[in-house]
């Protein structure tokens, strides 16, 4: 990208760099902003159809919801993300060398109310996801003895089991890969960290890992990976310490007999 500066070109060759730092940082905030506000909004269609679940089933036209709910969360993401295009911050190459994002390290005033805004939206999609989740998770708790009838209920608990555990995961996930970061933009932003080292790295680092992961939480713990699970759980299990076909003695009365006049 910097062949136009070698060859004498410099003001084409400044613009490439600008633009290559633009597209990849506008890459990294949409794309850690639109998997947060997707897993936002899916916790939210979760506490819906838990805690009022007759609300949630008399709602019409869920598909064309769904879709509207998208194409906000793609709209909103874009704008957040494109702060700096609009002159409200900049690009800048953090530690070391090898990614770009907004310039939350620097003192100026548009870099750091850009800051503001990524890191306090970023915290507020956080914290809403949390109680969603958690309000959810208490309210399968106290409903997993509500029901008299003892199969029915032994089988819906097993199902809210399954609810609360994948729920833990999310949230733990989410919360800790996700929160380093906008604490840190925070941070910067109100002048309480400084430096541009190993710390953004890892934070950042943490937010990828994010993205990576979460799409195969949701794949993986569904409701059948637990059934399988625990079906070649209890088949190696049976395998293993099953009972063998040891021979044993039996005795009949005609041998008591026997026995007894010897």
């Amino acid at each position: 990208r910097q062949s136009n500066l070698i060859n004498g070109d410099p003001s084409i060759g400044l613009l490439e760099v600008w633009l290559s730092r633009t597209e990849e940082e506008f890459f990294w905030c949409i794309q850690q902003l639109w998997l947060a506000m997707i897993v936002c909004a899916m916790s939210f269609d979760r506490f819906l159809a838990i805690v009022h679940p007759l609300k949630y089933n008399h709602i019409s036209q869920k598909r064309r919801r769904a879709n509207i709910t998208l194409i906000s969360i793609w709209l909103v993401g874009a704008l957040i993300s494109s702060l700096q295009l609009m002159g409200l911050g900049e690009s800048f190459n953090y530690y070391p060398g090898s990614w770009c994002f907004l310039k939350f390290v620097s003192k100026l005033t548009m870099n750091r109310v850009s800051s503001f805004i990524f890191s306090l939206f970023g915290l507020s999609i956080l914290l809403t996801t949390i109680s969603l989740n958690l309000i959810v998770i208490v309210t399968v708790c106290r409903g997993m003895n509500s029901v008299n009838n003892k199969q029915t209920a032994r089988r819906r608990k097993k199902n809210d089991v399954i609810i609360i555990i994948f729920l833990i995961i999310v949230v733990s996930v989410f919360g800790v890969t996700w929160a380093p970061l906008m604490f840190t933009m925070l941070g910067h932003a109100g002048k309480w960290i400084h430096g541009n080292g190993a710390r953004e790295l890892l934070v950042l680092r943490f937010a990828v890992t994010n993205a990576m992961i979460d799409p195969w939480i949701y794949i993986l713990l569904r409701k059948e990976t637990f059934i399988a699970i625990k079906r070649h759980y209890k088949g190696l299990c049976k395998n293993l310490f099953g009972k063998s076909n040891i021979p044993t003695v039996s005795y009949t009365s005609q041998s008591t007999s026997n026995k007894s006049g010897l």
